[in-house]
């Protein structure tokens, strides 16, 4: 690992799809989203699926349990409209993300960062804007979340940190239906990026997991059982503690960057952890690649209680 490495605190845009041309109209209250054309704006979900957090009260951990948690799946997914939702900052629909059982035939938008599968993963976003974002040295910090008001002043709330573990220049691939579904890389990020038109590789990083035995920092995002009250905002960040300097709330959109030691690192993702644990939420460290689906299945799916998809 480098002497030195970055700290970067990227604002992507979006808060929660709720449009009528994605979920219908207010007599629809579940349904199936398509995945979303490409070079389209993002936005994110509040999700349900089979993921892992760790328990601070007993030190041991759940593992593939259901787990509610805010992030970015432009793929297809069955939604449910929460009744009686009290609306931003939380949520007022759930989803459970899902892959089409054929490969699509149209312009598709990439899912940027992804949290599901074997590693976190960040590819693209930005990266034509700021050159520093291709050169992040390993055991560097991604704070991936949103610009938004609480109480009239400006926050900054987190759905996704990244650690740098490692890098590959990494080319956009066509869609190809011999393989796919075998790669939730190539399925999500790569192969709709070159039905985007993207052709130049890009720097790909993988974030480091959770593992047994393992301290951190690790890759997580903020996330709940998906039981008793699983509905809830994304952590806000305050520039507190060993966040002071890092984060600036006011920013509204693109990335702030500081260079920071390992030791300095640390502080800071601890601080990061803590804020997260004392707003109600654990850190997940892992989600299940969405399962294959065809749309009949999702249908159904759509027309039972909410649930992850197996």
């Amino acid at each position: 690992m480098s002497s030195h490495v970055q700290i970067v605190q990227f604002v992507h845009p979006g808060f929660e799809y709720d449009g009528v041309e994605q979920l219908g109209g207010r007599h629809i209250r579940s349904g199936v989203m398509a995945w979303k054309p490409g070079n389209s704006k993002h936005d994110r979900k509040f999700m349900v699926t089979s993921g892992s957090v760790p328990d601070p009260a007993s030190g041991r951990d759940h593992r593939e349990i259901d787990i509610a948690f805010w992030g970015e799946w432009e793929g297809p997914s069955v939604f449910w409209k929460i009744d009686g939702a009290p609306g931003r900052p939380k949520p007022s629909v759930i989803h459970a993300p899902f892959r089409p059982a054929r490969v699509p035939r149209y312009e598709v938008q990439n899912t940027d960062p992804m949290v599901f599968g074997d590693a976190f993963i960040y590819s693209n976003c930005l990266q034509h804007a700021y050159s520093s974002l291709r050169a992040l040295p390993i055991g560097s910090i991604v704070l991936f979340g949103r610009h938004g008001r609480v109480a009239g002043r400006p926050a900054f709330s987190l759905d996704t940190c990244l650690v740098v573990e490692n890098v590959e220049l990494l080319p956009p691939l066509p869609f190809d239906a011999e393989t796919y579904g075998r790669d939730i890389l190539k399925d999500a990020v790569l192969s709709p990026l070159f039905s985007e038109g993207a052709a130049d590789p890009f720097a790909v990083y993988s974030g480091s997991m959770r593992t047994a035995g393992s301290d951190p920092p690790f890759s997580f995002f903020p996330a709940r059982l998906f039981d008793g009250d699983p509905f809830f905002a994304r952590p806000e960040l305050m520039p507190t503690g060993a966040l002071e300097g890092v984060i600036s709330p006011a920013n509204m959109q693109g990335i702030k960057s500081r260079t920071v030691s390992p030791a300095e690192r640390d502080a800071i993702w601890h601080e990061v952890a803590q804020q997260v644990a004392t707003q109600g939420c654990s850190l997940g460290y892992h989600a299940a690649a969405p399962p294959l689906l065809d749309l009949e299945s999702a249908e159904s799916a759509a027309r039972r209680p909410p649930a992850r998809l197996a």
